[in-house]
């Protein structure tokens, strides 16, 4: 990997996948007298996923080049999910208070770095790229994906018609 040679919508979609990941070890929440509690646990593990798949994606490929229309969908999802998460996960830490509890700063870099990872793989893209496209694309690979039969299922398959044939009655 050269990352001078690396397109900068790649770069930046690394780049906040990187802090994002790093965000997801910092304190989250602190309660006094008890200590505080990173990103690592309940849904914060989906945010942690949705940073290390953006930034395997940008890290595949033709690295001089943007992303094509469906690791561009893949990684859009990704940050939205993980922006998702973290706005939920801020809205309930500020209603619930237990025992005088704050919000972290690990929790606002996610926040912000979640908010990165979408206007860098959205704002940076092709001049061709667009939501539809991109999302049709993705649809387009799933359903090859899976209406592809695999020869090699087909062939370890008995077939008991055959076994049945060759049994002698009494």
């Amino acid at each position: 990997m050269n990352f001078s040679t690396m397109s900068r919508q790649r770069k930046f979609v690394l780049i906040a996948a990187v802090i994002g990941v790093i965000s997801m070890f910092l304190p989250w929440l602190s309660i006094p007298f008890l200590g505080s509690v990173n990103g690592m646990h309940g849904s914060g593990i989906l945010v942690f996923i949705c940073f290390v798949a953006a930034g395997i994606i940008a890290y595949l490929g033709d690295q001089t080049k943007n992303l094509d229309n469906t690791m561009w969908a893949i990684t859009l999802v990704a940050g939205a999910i993980a922006f998702l998460l973290v706005l939920y996960f801020i809205i309930e830490a500020s209603g619930n208070g237990v025992f005088g509890s704050v919000t972290g700063f690990g929790l606002y870099i996610s926040g912000l770095t979640s908010i990165g990872l979408l206007l860098s793989a959205y704002l940076l893209r092709s001049p061709t790229d667009n939501l539809k496209d991109g999302f049709n694309s993705m649809k387009k690979n799933i359903e090859s994906k899976i209406n592809t039969p695999t020869s090699s299922a087909n062939s370890t398959i008995p077939d008991n018609n055959k076994s049945a044939e060759n049994t002698p009655t009494t």
